[in-house]
């Protein structure tokens, strides 16, 4: 039941907020199926990792969503900070495949 209750609380918080955000970035229309299914793909890519390492995604997610204002005069570059996102993401995974 744990297992599947993170998996839940994974998808609902930062699948969903990536999924949002990375179509938005990428200019694709935000729609329910292709949001619930890149949410489903970003939980995949999470799910058993670290607690530091959701830690560090999900704040990088919220810098990422975050209006220019509200980070308090930082001059973040949105486009680099989607791609460490995805790096942190992506790269453990590539990482533990390449070593298979």
């Amino acid at each position: 039941m744990k297992p599947l209750l993170s998996v839940l609380a994974i998808f609902l918080c930062l699948g969903l907020l990536l999924a949002r955000e990375v179509l938005s970035r990428f200019g694709l229309e935000s729609s329910l199926p292709l949001m619930a299914l890149s949410a489903a793909v970003f939980t995949a890519m999470l799910a058993g990792r670290s607690v530091a390492l959701m830690a560090v995604v999900l704040f990088m997610g919220l810098a990422l969503s975050a209006p220019a204002g509200m980070l308090g005069g930082l001059a973040v570059d949105q486009d680099l900070l989607l791609a460490a996102l995805l790096g942190v993401v992506v790269l453990p995974l590539v990482h533990r495949l390449v070593l298979l």
